[in-house]
């Protein structure tokens, strides 16, 4: 008798933890405290910081805290990594993968890749927040504002520089200011 007592009381106590706990992961809870276009916001941060993906080319829809992401990518790997990276913004409930694997962008996705790494050596290109590459049947087209025309025209040589590539559209334009970073609705003071 003493020991079925014993396996009851370890039963409940099993039963009390288990009603007690939380059930859902911590960035589930989390969302409850975050709007879907913070969510959204963060993972576009995320997606865009991440060198592996053209994010430029994905959507994100967050509707209380399920994600559903679109677009298109050059690999089976680019996709896994946008969900992957996605999974893992607080918030996030759940993740639906529709993006499109189209290997014909596989050629393209090299070249922005490229361009990107190019812009990094830059000096005055690497840290600006503006800056969109496109890339379209080996056509580059650049996006954004820059501090100057020497700007402008490093960021042209540098796409030109890249392998593959059979023409640069340059619609950058020249302002007085870049706007601040944001880093997790916190602006990084320049």
């Amino acid at each position: 008798m003493r020991k079925l007592n014993e396996i009851v009381a370890w039963a409940s106590v099993v039963l009390c933890i288990g009603v007690v706990a939380p059930t859902t992961p911590f960035a589930a809870t989390e969302s409850n405290n975050m709007s879907d276009e913070t969510i959204q916001s963060k993972i576009e941060l995320q997606l865009r910081k991440d060198g592996r993906i053209n994010w430029e080319v994905l959507h994100v829809q967050v509707d209380k805290g399920n994600v559903t992401l679109f677009g298109e990518v050059a690999s089976p790997e680019e996709k896994g990594w946008a969900e992957t990276i996605t999974s893992t913004v607080p918030g996030v409930r759940s993740v639906r993968n529709n993006v499109i694997v189209d290997r014909a962008l596989a050629p393209d996705y090299k070249i922005r890749r490229d361009v990107w790494e190019a812009f990094k050596q830059t000096p005055a290109l690497e840290s600006n927040p503006t800056l969109q590459i496109s890339v379209r049947k080996a056509e580059v087209t650049l996006k954004g504002d820059v501090l100057d025309d020497l700007s402008k025209t490093a960021a042209e040589r540098a796409a030109e520089g890249v392998h593959g590539v059979k023409k640069v559209n340059n619609h950058l334009q020249v302002v007085e200011q870049l706007p601040p970073q944001k880093l997790d609705n916190r602006e990084i003071v320049r």
